[in-house]
């Protein structure tokens, strides 16, 4: 069989979350946004940029478990956003919980998802094949995400590393499939993360295929996988091509 004709005869589908099923840097870029404009309007002292800048430097060091030690998302949202306030010495309670507000209220207006990634999931549907979404991030807001774009109703599974206290490069894929009784050669996966998403999943046996809009296709070749757009994974499953 060639490579289009294998994926279209997977039983399982899996997705990638962030920045593969919808635009999450863009979503949560506006919404920290927002974060740092009600910050300087409560202290014009200190700059949006000067902001941005303290806070980059915070994810940098407050993702390194890829949220694996079970926290809701506003537990790491306030801890956050308080590191930033602390930074700048203003350690004003009702701004932190204001914060939160703002944030999660940005970020539910600029979720979008990704340009035909709707259609995908309902034609997965109709041909009776199962998805699962196996990400990293706290199970709330994963679940939240999932609601909130209307992708309930296609998603069979979804897995985050709350819930198997694994990031996707320690192990993840691998617990995954012995929980839910999948075999690896049953399952197709797609993820924008070419060591995180594509590697590990490889390393499990699993066949993997990067999302990469920036780059042409490729399909002829497992090694190299992968799909600008969500249409070329359609045509592969209607005209196995």
């Amino acid at each position: 069989m060639s490579i289009p004709e294998i994926v279209a005869s997977k039983p399982w589908f899996g997705f990638d979350l962030d920045d593969t099923l919808h635009e999450f840097r863009r979503a949560s870029a506006n919404a920290s946004a927002c974060v740092f404009e009600t910050i300087h309007a409560s202290n014009n002292k200190t700059s949006v940029d000067i902001l941005r800048n303290t806070y980059q430097d915070i994810l940098r060091n407050a993702t390194a478990n890829a949220f694996t030690d079970g926290r809701t998302s506003s537990e790491y949202r306030r801890e956050r956003f308080g590191r930033l306030l602390q930074a700048h010495r203003l350690t004003d309670d009702s701004l932190l919980g204001h914060l939160l507000e703002v944030y999660q209220g940005s970020l539910r207006k600029s979720l979008t998802l990704k340009s035909g990634a709707l259609h995908l999931l309902q034609t997965l549907r109709g041909l009776g094949k199962k998805v699962i979404v196996i990400t990293e991030g706290p199970a709330d807001a994963q679940e939240w995400t999932i609601q909130k774009l209307g992708l309930q109703f296609y998603v069979d599974v979804l897995v985050t590393t709350n819930e198997v206290g694994k990031s996707k490069v320690d192990g993840m894929f691998g617990i995954v499939l012995e929980k839910y009784d999948i075999a690896a050669e049953d399952i197709v996966y797609f993820g924008d993360n070419g060591i995180r998403d594509v590697r590990a999943a490889r390393e499990e046996g699993i066949l993997a295929v990067l999302y990469d809009e920036k780059q042409q296709s490729c399909l002829h070749d497992v090694s190299t996988l992968r799909v600008d757009s969500w249409a070329v994974v359609e045509k592969i499953l209607v005209h196995r091509e």
